[in-house]
């Protein structure tokens, strides 16, 4: 395939990566995760556009798709940004997409502009497949509103955000998936940072009650709508990790140039030459993966969607990126030695990071195992 950037998407590329260079630094990384959010970052996404990118013109988007998403998430990476983009721009949006009759609903204009904030309330203690039912139980009330019991578990910035995006299993085994305001009565968050710098919440909801309005999908369409959504927020992430790779290459590189041993750089050293050009081969390969996962995800789109294709082509770019970036990670800090793990450098940051990524949605056993299994029952289709 030759895939090129049109003039637009370069530019969005420029202007992201201008700005994470001037304005986005391990400092300022280092803040935002203290506090938990660095709103006049998110308000600098949202006046960028970024926040918009994959949104109709109606909604105050840029009607860009999966393609500026992983643009926008790649620069994310590379300057090891904190915000919930995914949860937000990918997740909530996309869901409020599949739920809107037009894309003119006020809650897309309100993430388009960086007045709402989601997290995805999903992943649930013991549960390891994204995929599979939720344990938290959706309750009928009177008048339409529905009650709300369970715990969700690792819930990225759910301390912070103003609203939350809670799936569960209604009557009968139903899916539903809620827009819920985060400060309602009944729902309890308890916020920690994580490993890779960020912060996380349990989220309780004991007997919390929504109105009919917080819903907005249910049945085959928020099982539907959810797988979709689920491989977008893994392919941005994707992007993201390759961001990372790229920071990572580039301040090893640098490292090589500037420290010396025996008298020369020990970038002149051959050895450490060979495994320089194997970061950066494993870099292009992670992005040729990306990019094959971010077509797929229109593809399905333009053919009213193909989950199998879609998923087939995810989870391959999800096991094979994973895998290529920790091998850059741990490449970059052998490379600087003990230095690289201090919390002085970008180097350590982002190798967490990856971490991380590589253990989000289902790990790489799952997706092997999806994989496999999409793949079997493609070729029995044929």
């Amino acid at each position: 395939m030759n895939f090129r950037y049109t003039d637009e998407q370069s530019m969005l590329r420029d202007m992201a990566r201008r700005w994470v260079d001037e304005r986005y630094d391990l400092q300022r990384r280092k803040a935002a995760a203290a506090t938990g959010l660095d709103r006049a970052a998110w308000a600098a996404m949202a006046e960028m556009g970024w926040l918009g990118v994959a949104l109709p013109e109606m909604a105050g988007g840029s009607a860009g798709g999966a393609i500026e998403t992983m643009i926008v998430m790649e620069e994310i990476g590379r300057g090891l940004m904190t915000e919930p983009y995914v949860s937000t721009a990918v997740i909530a949006a996309g869901l409020i997409l599949d739920s809107a009759a037009a894309g003119d609903d006020p809650r897309l204009q309100a993430i388009a502009a960086g007045d709402l904030i989601a997290a995805f309330a999903h992943d649930e203690p013991g549960l390891r497949d994204p995929q599979a039912p939720r344990t938290t139980r959706a309750t009928p009330g009177e008048a339409g509103t529905w009650r709300l019991d369970g715990t969700k578990t690792v819930v990225r910035a759910g301390a912070e955000a103003d609203h939350l995006i809670v799936t569960a299993t209604g009557p009968d085994g139903e899916a539903l998936v809620f827009l819920a305001d985060a400060t309602t009565p009944g729902i309890n968050r308890t916020g920690y940072p994580t490993l890779d710098g960020m912060r996380a919440a349990e989220i309780a909801f004991e007997g919390v009650t929504l109105p009919a309005g917080a819903v907005l999908l249910r049945g085959d369409d928020a099982t539907t709508a959810l797988a979709r959504r689920l491989d977008a927020a893994i392919t941005a992430e994707l992007a993201e990790a390759l961001g990372v790779m790229e920071r990572l290459k580039d301040a090893t590189l640098d490292y090589a140039r500037t420290r010396h041993q025996f008298g020369q750089p020990i970038g002149k050293f051959q050895a450490l030459q060979h495994r320089l050009a194997d970061m950066h081969i494993a870099c292009e390969e992670a992005r040729s993966m990306v990019i094959m996962a971010s077509v797929a995800l229109i593809g399905a789109s333009s053919a009213g969607d193909e989950p199998q294709a879609r998923g087939r082509a995810v989870s391959a770019a999800r096991l094979h990126v994973a895998e290529l970036a920790m091998q850059v990670g741990r490449e970059a800090i052998q490379l600087h030695g003990g230095i690289g793990m201090t919390d002085e450098l970008i180097i350590g940051h982002g190798f967490k990071r990856i971490k991380v990524i590589a253990a989000g949605f289902g790990g790489n056993d799952l997706h092997l195992d999806r994989f496999i299994a999409l793949s079997d029952r493609s070729n029995a289709a044929a």
